[in-house]
C-alpha cells in the first residue's frame, strides 16, 4: 500500500465516529473487512453485543499453533468539537498534518498495521507462525467487549508467542531522537470519594457540608507526594536517555544515584513524562456536588484517576489514600477486575528483532524498554505470560504526545509514511524464521 493510499484509508476510518461510550465499533470493522474483501483476505467479525464488534483476519503459516497478534483498537475518547481547530471527525489535512480524534490513539497504527499484513499475504510466502490482525472495540473502557471477549470467543489467542499494540514511539526530545518500547504499563486504580451532609440554604452555613467534605479531602489526596521509585525498566530507559545530560557540572549519575540527588530529583519532577514514570500519580478529573448556586448539597463526590508503578499494589495504594481522605467520606474503587500484570522481557528476541527493524529504517538510535504511563489491553496478555510490546514506528514530539486524549489530536503525513515502513520491517521480522 503506498503513502496516498493509507493517508486515504485512515481518513475514512477517522471519520467513522467510535466515541466509547457507546462506541458503535462494529462500523469500523465493516469498513476494514470491506477493505480486506477488496483485498482478497478473508476476516471474521465478532459481535461482543449489538453494535460493538471485533474483527479478526490470519495469514496462514507453516507451523500449526503459538500465532503472532498485530493488535489494535478502533474505539476513541470523546472530543468536543468547540474545543478544536478542526472537526475531530472530519480528519481534514492541513499543514501536513491529519487533524482527527484516534489519529494517535490508535487508528493511525491501526491502518500502519493493516498496510504491512496485507503486503505480508501478497508475498507469497508464508510465515513461519500464523500473523493474526486484530482491531478490537472498547479498549477506552476497560476492554470488556474487546480483548477480554475475543480471548473467550477464540481460545487459541491465549496460546499466541507475541503481542504487538500501541504503547511506545520514537520520542524526539529537542532534536534527539530514541525508540520506546513499551514492555510494561502502569496500574490502573480509579476511585471515586463520596461525601453526605446536610443540604440548606446558601446563606446560612452550618458546618456539614458535603462539597466542603470533598473539597478538604480531595485537598489531602493531591497534595500528597508519592515517592520516587527507581525500577529495572525506568532505570534502563532514563539511563539511556540521560546518559549525557548533565546539571550544571553534575554528569548524569545513573537513576538510583540521581534519585539522591536534589537537582536531579528536580529535574526528574518537572518532565511530565519522567515524573509519570517513576511514582504513583493520583489526578482529579470529575467534581460533581450541587445543582443551584443557593443551595448546599447534602451529596457530592469526586472522581480520580490513578496509575500505580508496576512494582506498587493496589491494597497499599488503597490504604494510603483512605488515610490522606480522611473519615468525612468514603472510598469506592472503580475497576478492581482489571489485570495488573508483571512486564515483559525486554531481553528477548523480539525485542532485538524490532530493534533491528527499527534500526533499519531510523538509523542508529538509542532503542530503549519503556513503561507506559496509560492502560492498554496488553495487559490481557501480559496477564496470560505472552510477550507484549508496544511501539509503533513514528517520531513523536512531547507536543504531539501530549495532544493524545485532548484537543486538536494529529498525526503528519510525514509520520504515515514513517509508520509504513517502519510497521513493514517489524512484521517482516516477526513473519521470519527467527521468532520462536
Amino acid at each position: 500500500m503506498n503513502l496516498n493510499s493509507a493517508v486515504e484509508l485512515l481518513r475514512d476510518l477517522l471519520r467513522i465516529d467510535t466515541t466509547n461510550p457507546p462506541g458503535n465499533e462494529e462500523k469500523a470493522a465493516l469498513f476494514i473487512q470491506d477493505f480486506l474483501r477488496r483485498e482478497g483476505v478473508s476476516s471474521e467479525i465478532y459481535q461482543a453485543v449489538p453494535g460493538r464488534a471485533n474483527i479478526l483476519s490470519r495469514i496462514k503459516g507453516r507451523l500449526s499453533g503459538k500465532p503472532v497478534i498485530l493488535l489494535g483498537h478502533t474505539d476513541v475518547v470523546p472530543a468536543k468539537r468547540e474545543e478544536w481547530s478542526h472537526d475531530p471527525f472530519a480528519a481534514e489535512v492541513s499543514d501536513g498534518f491529519i487533524y482527527g480524534r484516534g489519529a494517535i490513539d490508535m487508528k493511525a497504527q491501526v491502518i500502519c498495521q493493516l498496510a504491512a499484513f496485507i503486503d505480508c499475504a501478497r508475498q507469497g510466502t508464508p510465515p513461519k507462525r500464523d500473523i493474526i490482525f486484530l482491531a478490537t472495540c472498547d479498549e477506552e473502557v476497560g476492554g470488556n467487549h474487546g480483548v477480554e471477549f475475543m480471548l473467550e470467543a477464540v481460545p487459541e489467542l491465549k496460546d499466541a508467542s507475541f503481542v504487538l499494540s500501541e504503547g511506545g514511539s520514537m520520542f524526539d526530545e529537542n532534536g534527539s531522537v530514541h525508540a520506546q518500547i513499551s514492555v510494561t504499563e502502569k496500574k490502573l486504580s480509579q476511585f471515586i470519594i463520596k461525601a453526605s451532609g446536610k443540604g440548606g440554604h446558601g446563606s446560612m452555613p452550618h458546618g456539614d457540608n458535603a462539597n466542603e467534605k470533598i473539597v478538604a479531602a480531595a485537598q489531602r489526596i493531591l497534595s500528597y507526594k508519592w515517592p520516587l521509585k527507581a525500577m529495572p525498566v525506568t532505570s534502563a530507559y532514563l539511563d539511556g536517555v540521560l546518559e549525557n545530560q548533565s546539571i550544571g557540572n553534575m554528569k548524569f549519575p545513573g537513576l538510583k544515584e540521581a534519585l539522591r540527588s536534589k537537582e536531579w530529583k528536580n529535574y526528574l519532577e518537572r518532565n511530565e513524562i519522567y515524573n509519570s514514570i517513576l511514582r504513583n500519580t493520583v489526578t482529579l478529573t470529575i467534581l460533581k456536588g450541587g445543582e443551584k448556586v443557593n443551595v448546599i448539597p447534602s451529596e457530592s463526590c469526586a472522581y480520580f484517576d490513578s496509575r500505580l508503578l508496576p512494582s506498587e499494589t493496589h491494597e497499599r495504594f488503597f490504604a494510603k489514600v483512605k488515610k490522606l481522605a480522611g473519615d468525612d467520606v468514603v472510598i469506592e474503587r472503580i475497576g478492581e477486575k482489571i489485570p495488573t500484570p508483571g512486564p515483559s522481557r525486554h531481553n528477548t528476541l523480539y525485542f532485538q528483532g524490532i530493534k533491528e527493524a527499527i534500526e533499519s529504517v531510523k538509523g542508529n538510535i538509542p532503542v530503549l524498554p519503556f513503561v507506559m504511563t496509560g492502560a492498554t489491553d496488553m495487559r490481557y496478555f501480559r496477564d496470560l505470560g505472552i510477550p507484549s510490546y508496544g511501539f509503533f514506528p513514528v517520531t513523536l514530539t512531547k507536543g504531539e504526545h501530549m495532544r493524545m486524549h485532548s484537543k486538536d489530536e494529529r498525526i503528519s503525513l510525514a509520520n504515515i509514511r514513517e509508520g509504513l515502513d517502519g510497521c513493514r520491517a517489524i512484521i517482516n521480522f516477526l513473519a521470519s524464521d527467527r521468532i520462536p
